[in-house]
């Protein structure tokens, strides 16, 4: 019989082995995603790409901080093995749960159109100044998307991120790559 302090201590050994065996891949997925959707996404103070977060299963969430200046990594701790018991995972299931908490997702996302003006003369970030894009027009009066800077007349209309992109992202077949990319990744260091 194993002494009483080896036996947890396999055992905890062994709940960290089952951890990252469930989690590490769609962990990993999760913070690729959330890397390719900041790349992607318009950057001009880098507010919306720091506001990026990640829920999990079983209640926790992890945020950006919602800052200015060049996107910055999101640290996601693994769960436990116990964690993931409690969280339920089987086939086919969600693990990670991936938004963003900027008040101006839905605009920044074009899913919603607004009245668009600059907070600054041009993009803070290198990533927003390696992607802008001018029109020399300015931008249409009414509400439009955040993506057409085709109004007509001189102006200064601008983006920092292409049409749709993030529509084109989750529904081009991007998204599911990157997780599969990832859950591969994990099973072959298996």
């Amino acid at each position: 019989m194993a002494p009483k302090n080896g036996f947890w201590k396999l055992a905890k050994e062994l709940d960290m082995v089952g951890a990252s065996t469930v989690t590490v891949g769609p962990l990993r997925a999760a913070q690729r995603v959330i890397r390719e959707l900041q790349e992607e996404g318009p950057s001009w103070t880098g507010q919306f790409s720091n506001s990026w977060q990640v829920e999990t299963l079983d209640g926790r969430s992890f945020k950006g901080d919602g800052g200015r200046g060049e996107p910055r990594r999101i640290n996601i701790p693994l769960l436990t093995g116990r964690q993931a018991l409690k969280a339920g995972f089987g086939k086919d299931r969600v693990v990670y749960i991936v938004s963003n908490f900027s008040p101006w997702a839905g605009e920044a996302t074009d899913l919603i159109e607004s009245k668009f003006s600059r907070p600054t003369p041009q993009p803070e970030t290198q990533l927003g100044l390696s992607k802008w894009e001018r029109s020399g027009q300015k931008r249409p009066v009414e509400r439009h998307p955040r993506y057409d800077i085709f109004g007509g007349g001189d102006g200064d209309a601008s983006r920092t991120a292409a049409k749709d992109w993030f529509t084109k992202y989750v529904t081009g077949g991007r998204l599911d790559k990157s997780v599969t990319i990832e859950m591969d990744n994990m099973l072959r260091s298996l």
